[in-house]
């Protein structure tokens, strides 16, 4: 039996099935855990609206390095604002 641990929460579902993507990419299964009742009733608060990103243990060092690398390539808001756009 496999033991699976949470690699990453997320927003909504969509947004998990982009990470389950993404570590495919890199041969780490994955998959997208919600609550079947949350996602029944289209819940997306609170308990009932998690949506998890799950990896077996022995890919969870490896996908957590992974995502954090890919994180730090994200430029945010903060680091736009006041920057002049080169046409």
């Amino acid at each position: 039996m496999f033991d699976w641990k949470i690699v990453a929460e997320a927003a909504n579902e969509a947004e998990a099935h982009v990470i389950v993507g993404r570590l495919a990419q890199d041969d780490i299964k994955a998959w997208v855990q919600q609550e079947p009742a949350g996602s029944a009733l289209g819940i997306t608060v609170g308990i009932l609206g998690e949506v998890n990103v799950m990896v077996s243990a022995e890919d969870y060092e490896r996908a957590k390095k992974l995502l954090q690398e890919d994180r730090s390539d994200v430029v945010t808001d903060e680091e736009v604002i006041g920057t002049e756009i080169e046409e």
